[in-house]
């Protein structure tokens, strides 16, 4: 019974202790096309948040772990040994505000056959590091009717995303 008692406490210590390490994935932002189709970001922080990293990243769709030469990558991100403070923001997509001090990589437009990641990390007021991520694509976009956007991998309406984030908070 000692035994039964050690390793479940051990194992209630360790899931605690592993927990903490890594940082919550919140489904915090989202994207769009504007009426005259441009890619748009909104990046909503809970209370008292701010990232400190922000980055647009991109691949091939379909080529996972495809290497690619930089200048046909498509993204952008902070410079090298910038530090930033990252605020709840909408944006177009490949303009971030001028505040987070990013580079630009690769045409700075939407491609078809390629996977976009915005990815925002910072530490939460209280809580654990977060990691905010939004994956989609061009076609993805393009599906998306007038008024919804696109977020936790789906299309939802900015209501639905408003409650995604308030939920989130």
């Amino acid at each position: 019974m000692k035994r039964v008692v050690v390793g479940v406490v051990s194992a209630v210590a360790g899931s605690v202790l592993l927990g903490g390490c890594s940082p919550a994935n919140l489904s915090l932002a989202a994207v769009r096309l504007d009426g005259d189709g441009t890619p748009v970001a909104t990046l909503r922080l809970c209370d008292g948040d701010r990232g400190s990293r922000a980055e647009l990243s991109s691949w091939p769709t379909g080529d996972a772990g495809a290497s690619e030469p930089v200048d046909q990558q498509t993204g952008w991100r902070p410079d090298f040994g910038a530090e930033i403070e990252v605020s709840t923001a909408t944006f177009p997509l490949f303009s971030p505000p001028a505040a987070w001090h990013t580079e630009a990589t690769g045409p700075q437009r939407l491609r078809p056959g390629r996977t976009y990641a915005l990815d925002v990390t910072g530490p939460r007021s209280g809580w654990d590091p977060y990691d905010i991520v939004v994956y989609f694509t061009t076609a993805d976009l393009n599906r998306l009717k007038p008024g919804q956007v696109w977020a936790d991998d789906r299309a939802m309406s900015r209501d639905d995303f408003d409650d995604l984030v308030d939920d989130a908070c």
